[in-house]
């Protein structure tokens, strides 16, 4: 059985490398392009019916350029400033501790490239088509 400390120790872990950081950004960034690039934005932008309005112009340019780079540019700056995870400042995990960490939150980041590559193998035509909705 494991103490209520173990218990932290452990949850610590899975909330540092699953549920928040560099696996949100990384999922984050591929919403941002799917939407804006390969749904197209406008698709996305065309709102009316639903909110009863055209949103201001500005908005699917932003969708398009200074989203995607923001989130992008988070993305690779916290990579870059990557720290491993340490319990109250003190207690320095294991190498083993980290690679559960990756192991937990690798399915999630995982599942949206591979689907990306599978339907691009799966997929008859040339590139554009794809990436076009097949239209």
């Amino acid at each position: 059985m494991l103490s209520p400390q173990g218990g932290m120790y452990i949850f610590q872990v899975f909330d540092y490398y699953t549920s928040s950081g560099i696996c949100l950004l990384f999922l984050s960034v591929f919403e941002v392009v799917c939407i804006s690039w390969v749904y197209r934005v406008d698709h996305f932008y065309n709102t009316e019916d639903t909110i009863g309005y055209w949103p201001w112009p500005l908005m699917k340019i932003s969708w398009l350029f200074p989203t995607s780079g923001f989130c992008l540019a988070t993305f690779l700056f916290s990579w870059s400033k990557y720290t491993p995870l340490k319990y109250n400042n003190v207690y320095v995990y294991p190498p083993w501790g980290y690679s559960v960490g990756w192991f937990l939150a690798l399915p999630s980041m995982v599942c949206i490239p591979l689907f990306i590559v599978l339907t691009l193998l799966k997929t008859q035509g040339c590139f554009k088509k794809v990436g076009a909705g097949g239209e």
